[in-house]
């Protein structure tokens, strides 16, 4: 009878324990989760584009994009919200003949270890808001 007390003074503090281990667990993890993202992303599944896309730890991005004659580039700083991240540019250079191409944010959706971007503008087969291909992390 009193191994049985012991046995289960013994699972009842272990059950008592998890949760609180859990918790503590829970705060790390998203803080790993968010870490993780940093890194280099090239897009794939767009045809004749070429981008690439560097997120740091420190929360800052820089991102280029190449379409036909297209070439932008941008910085700035990166933050998850939501189902995603976003990025808010500080400094972009972009043609002048094609202002239209000049953003201030981005976001991109989290789809398992890719970033799938909402793109900021309409022109020529890209469309506000619409995902369209996908970031894909350099090995």
């Amino acid at each position: 009878m009193k191994a049985m007390r012991v046995v289960a003074a013994f699972v009842l503090a272990i059950a008592c324990a998890l949760p609180v281990s859990a918790q503590q667990a829970a705060p790390e993890a998203a803080a790993a989760k968010t870490e993780s993202l940093a890194g280099d992303y090239r897009l794939e599944g767009v045809m004749e584009t070429g981008s690439g896309l560097r997120l740091q730890d420190d929360g800052a991005f820089q991102w280029f994009f190449m379409y036909g004659a297209l070439d932008l580039y941008a910085k700035g700083t990166w933050s998850r919200t939501g189902d995603g991240i976003d990025l808010v540019v500080t400094d972009m250079q972009f043609p002048p003949q094609v202002p239209e191409s000049k953003f201030d944010r981005m976001h991109l959706q989290i789809d398992g270890d890719e970033l799938a971007p909402q793109w900021p503008w309409d022109m020529d087969a890209f469309r506000k808001g619409e995902v369209r291909g996908a970031y894909v992390r350099d090995e």
